[in-house]
């Protein structure tokens, strides 16, 4: 199998250089660049036509939405899946990246082991969300805001069931 190329969009160096060494080592990744602002990135993922792009919400110059919405718009040929790796979990920034047409989203605390996970997966077509913010995603989807013991169901629900 082919190893997956991928670049990293991210502002702090210490960040870059930790997921540089990191995903160096697998052999399942070919590391193809980094750029440390939005504007620079475009410029490499354009140059260089990774696999997935690893993008931080939060860049100078250009958030990393505004850059999974420009990154969507190119032809077919040019496009590249988007996985945005950030600390922000905010409802509102979750959903955004989304609408733009992210492909994953990835928390930074997460343990290193999702983030191959993460990038296989979005590679191979699949949406990939982190376990620490699927529910906002399943919540917005289903309409419904999550399940508490006073939701109402159409439904009597067994002892078990409330256990």
């Amino acid at each position: 199998m082919k190893p997956i190329r991928i670049v990293l969009i991210e502002d702090d160096p210490l960040t870059r250089a930790g997921l540089r060494s990191y995903l160096s080592t697998s052999p399942q990744i070919d590391w193809v660049g980094e750029a440390a602002d939005g504007e620079a990135g475009l410029a490499l993922i354009s140059q260089t036509h990774p696999d997935v792009a690893i993008i931080d919400v939060r860049l100078p110059g250009m958030s990393g939405i505004k850059m999974t919405k420009q990154i969507k718009t190119w032809a077919p040929e040019q496009q590249c899946r988007v996985m945005i790796l950030t600390l922000n979990h905010q409802e509102e920034m979750v959903l955004a990246a989304f609408a733009a047409g992210a492909d994953a989203y990835c928390l930074k605390d997460s343990h290193s082991a999702f983030l191959i996970e993460a990038i296989q997966a979005t590679h191979a077509g699949f949406a990939w969300i982190d376990p620490a913010i699927a529910r906002i995603v399943l919540a917005r989807s289903l309409r419904r805001e999550p399940f508490s013991p006073n939701t109402p169901l159409p439904y009597k629900l067994t002892s078990r069931e409330l256990e």
